[in-house]
């Protein structure tokens, strides 16, 4: 009889419990046979933990204090999942749904190239055929430093081809347990929201763990509820306040401290002070992009962060 390894799907969540029912419910769709999904409530004050229990019975629900974040969720459900014997990590976040093969697509990549890790193809939610990510690259020269590829771009034959990327984003990511072992788990004290995936993801790379991309695991994102565009429709916000948020709130995308860690870790020694330059200067024309476009509103604001 053929063993199936167990895949342990994490996704940590705070409120937003009509987006983490539609994500179980199309979890629930999945043909791979032996998976579990651990959902750690950091402090939802929505009764999500409740209406989870009600619904998805067969969910494991981990509770927070609300001090956890993205980070420290996901390496509390990851350690849940490993003492009890898990072989597959699997991160997810709570806004997406995912194709009913994408766990065979995950696996069967994994069991061809052991001790890797795998990330599947992400698309966005309100235009199924246009993805998201492919996968990422490294960009010191140019300022870019994450490049997410095939961003914006219609699905085609050049982005169905199983390849090595630098990073995932930390949607739809298989680990084998065994490499938490190797490089332990999130930074969730320098990274505690964003960029905590990507930094684990270049740990992994830089200690010779191969990234894999394959292209048959399909998951659609809910992009209108990303941290940007939440953040760019607050009102009453003034200018000042905006830019600072972004450049030093943890919770930014564009926090300065986190991205000079990651040019301090992985970027070349003798290209840091040109490549965080140049992320710095590229920083300054978003921030620029990002006060015209609330100045506009409407769909303007639709494309930041997108």
């Amino acid at each position: 009889m053929k063993r199936y390894p167990k895949v342990s799907i994490i996704t940590p969540i705070f409120n937003g419990k009509e987006h983490t029912l539609a994500y179980l419910a199309s979890l629930s769709g999945c043909s791979y046979p032996d998976y579990e999904v651990i959902i750690v409530d950091d402090g939802s004050t929505d009764g999500s933990a409740a209406i989870i229990a009600e619904k998805f019975p067969q969910v494991r629900i981990l509770q927070g204090d609300g001090n956890l974040w993205w980070s420290g969720g996901t390496n509390m459900g990851i350690r849940d999942a490993i003492s009890r014997g898990t072989d597959f990590i699997l991160t997810m976040n709570n806004d997406v749904q995912i194709a009913e093969d994408c766990l065979d697509a995950l696996v069967r990549c994994a069991q061809d190239n052991p001790g890797a890790i795998v990330g599947g193809k992400i698309y966005f939610m309100d235009s199924p055929q246009r993805i998201w990510s492919a996968g990422g690259k490294l960009s010191w020269w140019n300022g870019k430093t994450l490049v997410m590829l095939g961003h914006g771009q219609a699905d085609s034959p050049g982005f169905s081809i199983r390849r090595r990327v630098d990073f995932f984003t930390g949607m739809c990511v298989l680990i084998p347990a065994s490499v938490f072992a190797r490089i332990q788990f999130y930074d969730a004290l320098n990274f505690p929201q964003y960029h905590a995936d990507t930094e684990f993801i270049l740990r992994a790379r830089k200690a010779g763990i191969p990234i894999l991309f394959e292209p048959a695991a399909r998951v659609w994102n809910r992009v209108e509820s990303t941290f940007m565009q939440r953040f760019l429709r607050q009102e009453g916000v003034s200018p000042y306040r905006r830019i600072r948020d972004l450049l030093v709130s943890f919770r930014s995308p564009l926090n300065l401290k986190e991205y000079w860690l990651l040019h301090k870790r992985y970027c070349p020694l003798f290209l840091i002070p040109l490549a965080f330059g140049l992320r710095l200067a590229r920083i300054l024309l978003f921030l620029l992009k990002i006060e015209f476009a609330v100045h506009r509103g409407g769909k303007a604001l639709d494309r930041i962060g997108a």
